[in-house]
């Protein structure tokens, strides 16, 4: 169905390392329209970049509306991106997504504008517009999920470093000699607290002989422990409890360093709710200074899974400096 006049509107793009997604996003930061597709993990560069041009073309489809009518593209992708925002240089969750000039191919493509941005910074971006953080000049924003990725707010401006790489919470290191990372190093809290480390975790302890409702799956995945915890299962509870205490040391640091007025927890494990919110507060009660700890407000996403499409699209738009 036609949806009016898309010369207000922007596409947003959500490259994550399970889902693609996009929607077409007006500038309050409402979707129109949105499509998912399942991402080709291990694809060469080529499929995935054929990948994000067909949602994109499907995303115009459905919208029934012409390219020419469109604003411009946000991509928020995950892993490094260069200095001047247009290449992707690493993506720690998709092994072959390097060295990646995605902006100007997007923008050849469609013949648009593209921002390209890091998908927890697009994220981060969102819930500061219209979400959770909407009152705050000062944000840190973690998603977990496959990986566990970060986005900075310092007085109303997206902070990226130096290099553009700042933000990278994932790979703030929290064991020295610890359990290997998807990005080579060692001790990552993502190597501890993003959704598939609490699977290999959960597994390991199924194998030290602990009992539990999942004991005979053929498959386990993050939200069958959350479901079974939601039973009572006492396995994947300890699993949770323990995966929201390594999450609360990273936390301790961030307000330590950065003392954000809000920190916004997002991604499929927010699903665990006060399971994993408990420890994570309780952690940082205890280890925090009392001056860091206590204007600090640790809250969960309230744009969900949209974080990434809102803020890719709000990114564009503040990029090209186009107000409501």
């Amino acid at each position: 169905m036609r949806i009016g006049n898309m010369s207000n509107y922007v596409i947003g793009v959500d490259l994550g390392g399970t889902n693609l997604k996009a929607g077409i996003v007006d500038k309050k930061g409402k979707i129109h329209s949105r499509l998912s597709i399942k991402t080709h993990y291990n694809a060469d560069p080529q499929t995935i970049s054929d990948q994000i041009f067909k949602l994109i073309h499907d995303i115009i489809m459905i919208a029934q509306v012409k390219t020419s009518d469109i604003v411009g593209i946000g991509l928020g992708s995950p892993g490094l991106i260069d200095k001047r925002g247009e290449t992707i240089l690493f993506s720690p969750n998709l092994p072959q997504w390097r060295n990646i000039p995605i902006k100007e191919m997007i923008t050849k493509r469609f013949v648009v504008p593209c921002v390209l941005e890091n998908d927890a910074n697009a994220a981060a971006w969102g819930e500061k517009w219209v979400g959770a953080a909407r009152e705050a000049s000062s944000v840190v924003m973690i998603t977990l999920g496959t990986g566990i990725g970060g986005g900075i707010i310092i007085d109303n401006k997206l902070w990226r470093g130096a290099n553009n790489v700042a933000g990278e919470i994932g790979h703030m290191v929290i064991q020295k000699d610890g359990r290997k990372c998807n990005c080579g190093n060692y001790g990552c809290i993502e190597a501890y607290a993003s959704a598939t480390a609490m699977v290999r975790r959960f597994k390991e302890l199924l194998k030290s002989g602990a009992v539990s409702l999942l004991k005979n799956s053929d498959e386990i995945t993050a939200k069958m422990i959350n479901d079974a915890a939601l039973q009572g299962d006492k396995a994947s509870l300890d699993i949770i409890k323990e995966t929201g205490q390594y999450l609360g040391i990273a936390l301790v640091n961030i307000m330590h360093i950065v003392n954000p007025e809000v920190i916004v927890l997002a991604g499929g494990m927010a699903a665990s709710g006060e399971l994993l919110m408990e420890p994570v507060r309780q952690l940082t009660k205890q280890k925090a200074f009392e001056a860091s700890y206590k204007d600090t407000k640790i809250v969960f996403s309230q744009l969900g899974n949209d974080a990434g499409i809102i803020g890719a699209a709000g990114c564009l738009l503040k990029e090209l400096e186009i107000s409501v």
